[in-house]
């Protein structure tokens, strides 16, 4: 396989030994199509169709708005897709009182006909759709998966990434279990054995790791060992909270 769009970030991300080189190449991407969405996207009817209907998850609008880069662009971007969400909600809403003999209050409406409250059912429906809808999030999937195929190819392919692969510091727990599963789907055989084997062996390895070096960061509030040295410790917490849920940028 050349170097593409795809390989190029895989090598970067596994060039430094890393709690999860997965994490990395996520947050690049995340960041990427942020600036993008702030950026180049304002200027695309399509996109912004697509914003507008779609939207954002909670965390990609925050990282949207913690740039500060474009304000005025969020804020338009925002503006839209809210006019374009408050048009759906609000029809959605009347639907119920369009099948009473008389209009009420909307929620006077939910207690009555039967018609109203399945009304409801749709607009609670639509709305629970709806903050699962991000842009970014779907895309993040879809980058996600292909970096994974990449992975288990070049395992195979390259001597030098596979070195690195097996000497690595393992990965957060979502990503570890993304890699299995991507395994499973793109290899098979021997390939696929050997590669979870030697997956798992290297996740164990470095879970055990780092739950020393946690443990030794306890103890090192003992007064007895107020002298010793923190070894990689210091920053234990930060990492081993990484290691579990994927989240990364807390304080160290």
């Amino acid at each position: 396989m050349k170097e593409t769009i795809y390989t190029i970030p895989v090598n970067e991300a596994f060039e430094t030994p890393c709690e999860c080189p997965m994490c990395k190449l996520e947050n690049r991407f995340e960041n990427d199509r942020v600036n993008y969405y702030l950026g180049p996207s304002l200027m695309e009817p399509d996109n912004r169709i697509e914003t507008n209907e779609t939207g954002f998850c909670a965390k990609h609008f925050a990282m949207m708005y913690d740039t500060r880069a474009n304000r005025l662009g969020l804020g338009l971007m925002i503006h839209t897709h809210m006019q374009e969400q408050n048009k759906k909600i609000e029809k959605l809403a009347k639907s119920a009182g369009e099948t009473a003999a008389q209009k009420k209050g909307f929620f006077d409406l939910l207690k009555g006909s039967s018609d109203n409250a399945e009304a409801a059912e749709r607009l609670i429906k639509y709305v629970k759709e709806q903050q699962e809808e991000c842009c970014i999030c779907r895309d993040l999937v879809k980058t996600m998966e292909r970096y994974c195929e990449v992975i288990t190819y070049m395992y195979f392919a390259e001597k030098d990434f596979r070195v690195r692969f097996d000497g690595g510091m393992g990965f957060c727990m979502p990503h570890f279990a993304m890699l299995m599963e991507a395994a499973k789907k793109n290899l098979s055989g021997s390939k696929k054995e050997e590669f979870l084997g030697s997956l798992v062996k290297m996740q164990i390895a470095n879970l055990k790791r780092i739950e020393g070096e946690v443990e030794w960061f306890t103890k090192k509030f003992d007064y007895r060992n107020q002298d010793a040295d923190w070894g990689n410790s210091r920053d234990a917490v930060s990492r081993s909270i990484e290691k579990l849920t994927g989240i990364t940028g807390l304080e160290k």
